[in-house]
């Protein structure tokens, strides 16, 4: 029981920290100046695809597909930025 409450505090302990300081690999970037994020996807050419379809059909005159990956070995996403100027 004893090392049932230890877990439990240092979890507790974990999850408040974490909410203070943080585990991401890389700081959080901003939004482009005038940008709105649309959507992320894990296909840049799915991302591109869609831009460019917003931009057809007048939803945005502008488009950009931002690739990221936080870490050596994570996965890496498109995000979709759209622009009305």
């Amino acid at each position: 029981m004893r090392g049932r409450r230890w877990a439990t505090l240092v979890t507790a302990v974990a999850l408040a920290l974490g909410g203070l300081v943080g585990f991401s690999a890389a700081p959080a970037a901003a939004d482009p100046p005038g940008g709105t994020l649309r959507n992320v996807y894990s296909d840049g050419q799915f991302c591109n695809s869609y831009g460019s379809e917003g931009v057809r059909t007048g939803l945005w005159s502008r488009y950009y597909c931002e690739y990221r990956q936080y870490g050596p070995n994570a996965p890496g996403f498109y995000f979709l930025w759209s622009f009305t100027s």
